[in-house]
């Protein structure tokens, strides 16, 4: 989190960052999207978020493990 004192380039960075991460987001498969969100964003458990998108829990965690995997590929990719 960016305070009130941190100067505006550490702004600059996260937003950079922030751009980053959304455009790995869209290169993953919809499904481990819809799961990384769910997890991530919303915050939900594994049960909810099986429940939600009418999957297993294990399926949630192999969506999640595939989609992490990817997203820290993607991102070391990113100049």
């Amino acid at each position: 989190m960016i305070t009130e004192s941190a100067p505006p380039e550490s702004a600059a960075v996260l937003r950079e960052d922030q751009a980053a991460v959304l455009a790995a987001l869209d290169q993953l498969p919809a499904r481990q999207r819809e799961v990384v969100v769910l997890r991530y964003w919303m915050e939900l458990p594994g049960a909810d978020i099986a429940a939600a998108m009418g999957i297993s829990v294990g399926s949630v965690k192999s969506h999640t493990a595939r989609a992490m995997a990817s997203l820290a590929r993607l991102l070391k990719e990113t100049p």
